[in-house]
């Protein structure tokens, strides 16, 4: 996979969900937040990159975010 950017989007929950974007795909990895019954992790990868819009949830798959409060875009 050529990575072609890094998308970070941090949630309500503060968990920070971390995305590598490349030409076959994106990868995904959900970072806890730093507070207590927060500390499982998760990762995947997906075929389209998931719709990723301040305000709105983030739907990866079947999990369902809290809606993100900041986005940064870090290119590769």
């Amino acid at each position: 996979m050529i990575m072609n950017s890094v998308v970070l989007a941090r949630t309500a929950s503060g968990s920070t969900y971390v995305f590598s974007i490349g030409d076959d795909g994106v990868h995904w990895r959900r970072l806890p937040a730093d507070r207590p019954g927060a500390a499982w992790s998760a990762s995947g990868w997906e075929a389209q990159v998931p719709r990723i819009v301040t305000g709105e949830r983030l739907l990866i798959g079947n999990l369902r975010t809290t809606p993100v409060t900041r986005v940064s875009i870090l290119p590769a």
